[in-house]
């Protein structure tokens, strides 16, 4: 029931992507340059394993002799493309991380920016009447959440989509039966993923809003510790600071 009540739905979720896809766009150049280095990070690591498969191949077993014979030349040509296959990927994958890592900062530095400019035109009251700390929250743990969702969600996710294409795509190749086994497992995956995210919304919600009440607490404590200390609400201000810390430890 309390869950139920806690819980906060967005005002307006349609108009909340609009604007935070606007400012990812501002970087659409460098959002190009990313999807096209992912493909072919993916890309290779889909080459990968079909190249491990061809140097096992290169290993044969003569069941007659009891023998092992092993062709050397094709085994180590297909070493040597498996060696470059994988640094490429591991380059395209540095270069993937420092990609989303740069536009996430510049959405992020906007961000912060035009929230800056936001508060330095709000009226006193709001200020007064507000925790200084939780709106030092909004600043700095809300925009960390989106610049951490914003660099690793993007790649990640075309990633993903990518990799599952390919990767079933070459099972089908290589076995319809293992094909068949993954068409049923991996929407079992994904509805399991979904019921799980659904129970953890929750938290989530509530966890950023003691997140807020605790930055606030800090903020007033240490700025007036002096006449925390002048009323003798020492004791009272740690027990504050202990309860709402338990709290937001148990939603973590």
């Amino acid at each position: 029931m309390n869950a139920r009540i806690n819980r906060e739905k967005p005002k307006n979720a349609k108009g909340t992507l609009t604007k935070l896809i606007k400012y990812i766009g501002r970087s659409k150049y460098l959002i190009l340059l990313l999807m096209v280095v992912v493909i072919g990070s993916t890309l290779l690591n889909l080459a990968g394993p079909a190249l491990q498969g061809e140097a096992i191949n290169a290993i044969t077993i003569d069941p007659a002799l009891n023998k092992i014979s092993v062709d050397f030349d094709s085994l180590i040509k297909t070493l040597t493309v498996m060696g470059i296959v994988y640094i490429g990927a591991s380059i395209l994958q540095l270069l993937q991380g420092l990609l989303s890592a740069h536009i996430s900062q510049s959405t992020v530095y906007t961000m912060r920016k035009e929230l800056f400019r936001k508060i330095a035109h709000l009226p006193i009251k709001y200020l007064d009447t507000h925790p200084h700390g939780d709106i030092m929250s909004r600043i700095t743990n809300d925009v960390d959440n989106i610049s951490n969702t914003i660099s690793s969600s993007i790649s990640s996710l075309f990633s993903s989509v990518l990799t599952l294409i390919g990767a079933l795509v070459m099972i089908i190749s290589y076995s319809w039966k293992m094909a068949l086994i993954a068409m049923v497992t991996i929407p079992l995956t994904i509805f399991v993923s979904a019921t799980l995210s659904k129970f953890m919304r929750k938290y989530f919600v509530r966890r950023q809003k003691i997140l807020g009440s605790l930055n606030g607490q800090v903020e007033e404590m240490v700025t007036g510790y002096k006449t925390v200390m002048a009323y003798g609400k020492e004791e009272m201000a740690c027990a504050r600071f202990a309860s709402t810390s338990e709290d937001f430890r148990k939603c973590s």
